[in-house]
């Protein structure tokens, strides 16, 4: 709880740094205030599994495990945005303090034990993305970024809040534990699954699962590439372990693991398929983003004791991969001149050596290659799978991961061309140490899967 509160306060600290002055001190102030956030969960294990804030966050092991993994993201962010906003003048400390905000809603949404809290940190996590969508303010797809994101989110928000009512009406409580009593003992009522499926639907658009994608890749497309980060990591790691929250509490009633099986089939089949056409990295990114949604839909469908680990496993190591690829796409991007076509990347190995071994390693673990960390993140994915007796899904995902190769190929392939104008890359130093970070770190998650799993 301390640690919720100080993200809190750091906001606030960030806004007042902005407004006398201090840029310089933005990213060094934030990062050391999440890595006092980090220290207070590692120290406050005497807390584990008590009911704080009148029985409506509880930080278990799991709650913990995602925090801590939602901070490092962030740290890591936010020394990428260092060189990212280096010539901004304007609304830098509210670009900073924006995402602090929406990381004190993640922490929320991982811990839960109220239904209410869920929404309220959906909400928190959500209304500062609608602004920092649009944070390029001259331009028109960063606009329509905002505004479609807004929009949707807006509907998702009301499909949530009707389930929740639902559920009360059923339960007479937004409380976790007397839900889950209920659920025991008349998880059939046609109220409760109604309920159920408008929480799915609110929670799986925040995931960009199919149906609910159609936001993302254009989102992904017109944000600023630091915020598409954010959406693409933060915003996804605390989407999946809340939703499993969800799932756990209602205790998966047929009807709706069948739903959430379907999803789980048309997710895989439309994210890979259609990242085959993209040659626009981000909305490349974007289609490969809803494809892994639909692996981790998998996990949640198992619904067994290691289903907790192998989420974090999964989502962390993907996040890694994902921070590291769009900085090195935010360098590419600049020596292109604003293009962001997938050639950007032609030339890149011959620049930059080592950025383009680095971007190799973290395109193998997206693809699923060995000995990289996305590797068995995906293997565990399928044991859990088997284990619940999802052969047939597991088949199609193998088959789904095999075609997903092709469009991770694609992008190697431009990075290790050799091009007549090859681009003057220039790595800041900051840059080229989150993208060294994120390189090694899914490698050594690979090699030994058992620190985190």
């Amino acid at each position: 709880m301390s640690a919720l509160i100080l993200t809190s306060v750091l906001g606030v600290i960030l806004l007042y740094l902005g407004l006398f002055g201090g840029k310089k001190l933005l990213a060094p102030v934030g990062i050391l205030g999440l890595l006092g956030a980090i220290a207070l969960f590692v120290m406050d294990k005497q807390y584990i599994n008590i009911p704080q804030f009148a029985n409506m966050l509880s930080f278990d092991a799991m709650g913990i495990s995602f925090s801590i993994g939602l901070l490092v993201i962030t740290i890591l962010i936010f020394i990428f945005g260092i060189d990212y906003y280096a010539n901004e003048e304007k609304n830098v400390a509210e670009q900073f303090a924006l995402m602090i905000f929406s990381v004190t809603g993640a922490l929320m949404m991982v811990s839960y034990t109220n239904l209410l809290s869920l929404f309220l940190g959906i909400e928190i996590l959500s209304i500062p993305l609608y602004i920092l969508a649009g944070g390029k303010r001259n331009s028109m797809r960063s606009g329509e970024a905002s505004f479609k994101y807004f929009l949707l989110g807006s509907f998702s928000s009301a499909f949530l809040l009707m389930g929740i009512a639902l559920i009360y009406g059923v339960a007479a409580s937004f409380e976790l534990p007397k839900v889950m009593a209920m659920a025991a003992t008349s998880g059939t009522n046609i109220l409760f699954l109604l309920g159920c499926f408008f929480v799915i639907v609110g929670m799986t658009f925040k995931v960009a699962a199919v149906p609910f994608h159609f936001w993302s890749p254009d989102v992904y497309e017109g944000a600023p590439t630091l915020v598409t980060t954010f959406m693409a990591t933060v915003v996804k790691m605390a989407a999946f372990a809340a939703l499993f929250r969800f799932v756990t509490m209602i205790g998966m009633p047929a009807a709706v693991g069948k739903a959430l099986l379907l999803i789980a089939i048309v997710t895989l089949l439309v994210g890979n398929i259609t990242a085959l056409r993209q040659s626009h990295f981000k909305r490349l990114m974007a289609y490969s983003s809803i494809a892994h949604s639909g692996f981790l839909l998998m996990a949640i469908l198992s619904n067994s004791a290691n289903t907790p680990s192998v989420l974090f496993y999964y989502t962390f190591t993907y996040a890694l991969a994902t921070v590291g690829l769009f900085i090195v796409f935010t360098v590419a991007k600049r020596a292109a001149n604003g293009d962001e076509h997938i050639r950007i990347f032609r030339g890149l190995f011959r620049s930059q050596p080592w950025i383009g071994v680095m971007l190799l390693v973290m395109m193998l673990s997206l693809a699923g290659i060995p000995p990289f960390a996305g590797f068995f993140a995906k293997v565990n994915v399928f044991m859990l799978a088997l284990g619940a007796g999802q052969i047939g899904l597991t088949v199609f995902a193998v088959v789904m991961a095999l075609v997903g190769i092709y469009y991770y190929a694609v992008v190697v392939r431009e990075a290790f061309t050799a091009s007549e104008n090859e681009p003057a890359l220039v790595v800041a130093p900051t840059n080229w140490l989150v993208i060294s970070l994120c390189g090694i770190a899914v490698l050594v998650l690979g090699v030994m899967p058992g620190w985190l799993l």
